[in-house]
């Protein structure tokens, strides 16, 4: 069972409390990377997600409800979600994105032009899991979808990579994955980085925290998405994964997130420890998932 929501929303709430933090925050570094925080910055309770999966959990609605993505549709839900409150954070991107949605933009022009947030790339696994078996439909998705927001080829690189990476991995078809990816990317840096990731997975000498160091973990799509990849990549198992993503700070819940959404695609909830199944949202999340996975509109809620 493909559960790449749970995993994000785990991870997210996990590690809300680090963003913004540095590796060297006291609290961060004596964390036990079991026990959910929360977050004062969003006023987040223990346990509670932050927009990184609010937006995932809204694009995949919008996948299962119209079988298929539609741009119309999301574009509508992403402003609905930002002005209602309910998306709990947003970048500075995002929201100019949704500030021209609401002025009568339409969603082909309402993206950020140049923009290298990872606003896009943050939600991009639901577009993985849909259309795992149809590549052609998956890249032309991601990419709409970040244009949405985030109007680069950074941002469109990131979107296509990571919902390339939900897919791969729900398939169980890891092998050489970085260079499959890139396959598909547009020319960006975000491509230059993840066609590396290899001999930086494969360099022992390297620890991960040095790995993500180099990489970067700040709010910047060519951080994010190959410093996610490579935690995707260097572990076999969830907790040490996330754990070690959001040890390395800056954007903590983010690089998490999408570590968690990858890693729970390939190894589904079995690969989760039952310890982070007080999540919010638990059932509804798993639910979802299945319904993504199967892509099935059957209202189970």
């Amino acid at each position: 069972m493909c559960n790449t929501l749970l995993g994000c929303a785990i991870s997210d709430a996990l590690g809300v409390f680090a963003e913004g933090k540095l590796s060297t925050y006291r609290p961060l570094l004596d964390w036990d990377g079991k026990t959910f925080l929360g977050s004062e910055r969003h006023g987040l309770k223990p346990g509670e997600y932050s927009d990184d999966t609010a937006f995932s959990i809204t694009l995949a609605e919008s996948l299962i409800n119209n079988n298929g993505f539609n741009p119309d549709d999301i574009s509508k839900k992403y402003v609905d979600l930002v002005l209602s409150g309910r998306s709990r954070g947003f970048g500075r991107t995002t929201y100019a994105a949704i500030q021209n949605l609401q002025s009568g933009i339409h969603w082909s022009e309402s993206g950020i032009p140049g923009s290298y947030g990872n606003g896009s790339a943050m939600r991009a696994s639901p577009i993985g899991i849909f259309f795992r078996n149809d590549i052609k439909s998956l890249v032309e998705s991601a990419t709409i979808d970040a244009q949405i927001t985030h109007a680069s080829n950074e941002a469109i690189a990131g979107s296509i990579a990571i919902a390339l990476a939900a897919a791969f991995a729900s398939n169980n078809d890891l092998e050489n994955l970085t260079k499959r990816i890139c396959e598909y990317l547009p020319d960006s840096k975000v491509k230059s980085k993840i066609y590396g990731l290899e001999s930086l997975i494969n360099a022992d000498h390297i620890a991960p925290q040095q790995a993500l160091s180099v990489l970067g973990t700040g709010a910047d799509v060519k951080e994010t998405v190959p410093s996610s990849i490579y935690c995707f990549l260097k572990f076999d198992n969830f907790t040490d994964a996330i754990i070690t993503a959001i040890k390395a700070g800056k954007d903590a819940d983010t690089t998490a997130a999408i570590t968690g959404s990858l890693i729970a695609s390939n190894l589904g909830i079995n690969g989760i420890d039952s310890i982070y199944y007080t999540v919010e949202d638990f059932d509804k999340l798993t639910i979802l998932d299945s319904q993504l996975f199967n892509r099935n509109n059957h209202k189970y809620f």
